[in-house]
């Protein structure tokens, strides 16, 4: 009877022939002498070099590009982490610019202030505008200074050396200023070129109305109006605003007079407050 060799696919689809045969094998190779066992390895590693070799290459390629790959990573945080820095250097850098000239301002509106009225012995009281009313029938801010600091009602309240306003109402730690364009606002004034007295009304706008101004009065644009002294609650001399418009009217005793404030309240960020 003729038996086959078995083959090694059949071999590989036996799994308990396919151990032995490699214990065999190893079995063999573990006894037979160190030359021929050299011979056999080097056979076995030369065809396989150029794929450790690949396989080595690839593994460094990948690694040095993940290193570069996570360099650029860290170079582009740190750069982000510095940027942040810079721009926060540069806001405190404003904040500080900022508060120095509020306070030039300030310091700078009382001396000027002191040059020009050096007959006036009062005691003044710096300070920021904190809010603004959005009534359209009222007009009025409130500032951080208030009664701890000897601010009460009727104290007048200025700025680039002109009228704004005056207190109407002081808490502790703020008040609030009436300003010259409220239409219940009414300060007696003096016309300088003609030395007419008259009194500026508000009217819930940027400008402001002259009350009893004589027809014959000879007011041109231009001219400048004053605080008066008659009523006693103004220093005398205080600018207000500057005539833009005038009409006489047929039949009217008194002439129509628009007025503009000296100070444009949108534009200016600190006060004075003239405590009597």
């Amino acid at each position: 009877m003729r038996t086959s060799t078995p083959s090694f696919s059949n071999l590989i689809k036996n799994p308990l022939a396919a151990v032995i045969v490699l214990l065999a094998v190893s079995l063999t190779l573990l006894f037979l002498p160190p030359k021929f066992t050299h011979h056999i390895k080097m056979a076995c590693v030369v065809p396989v070099r150029p794929l450790q070799w690949a396989t080595c290459f690839c593994s460094n390629s990948a690694s040095n590009f993940f290193d570069r790959v996570l360099s650029a990573w860290q170079d582009v945080h740190r750069e982000k982490q510095m940027e942040e820095q810079v721009t926060q250097f540069k806001n405190k850098l404003v904040e500080q610019q900022d508060t120095i000239y509020k306070l030039q301002n300030k310091l700078n509106a009382v001396s000027k202030f002191a040059a020009v009225h050096k007959n006036i012995k009062t005691k003044l009281v710096p300070a920021d505008i904190i809010g603004y009313d959005t009534s359209n029938l009222r007009k009025s801010i409130v500032i951080n200074a208030g009664s701890k600091h000897g601010i009460k009602p009727n104290d007048i309240v200025v700025s680039h050396n002109a009228l704004v306003g005056k207190i109407i109402s002081a808490s502790g730690g703020s008040s609030v200023v009436q300003l010259i364009t409220d239409p219940a606002s009414r300060i007696p004034g003096r016309v300088v070129q003609t030395r007419e007295q008259v009194i500026v009304e508000g009217n819930a706008t940027v400008f402001c109305t002259l009350k009893y101004v004589p027809r014959w009065a000879k007011l041109k644009k231009g001219d400048d109006i004053v605080t008066s002294d008659i009523g006693g609650f103004c220093p005398p001399s205080l600018p207000i605003a500057t005539v833009v418009e005038n009409e006489t009217k047929e039949g009217d005793l008194f002439q129509s007079v628009k007025v503009l404030p000296r100070v444009n309240i949108s534009k200016i960020e600190s006060v004075l407050v003239i405590i009597n």
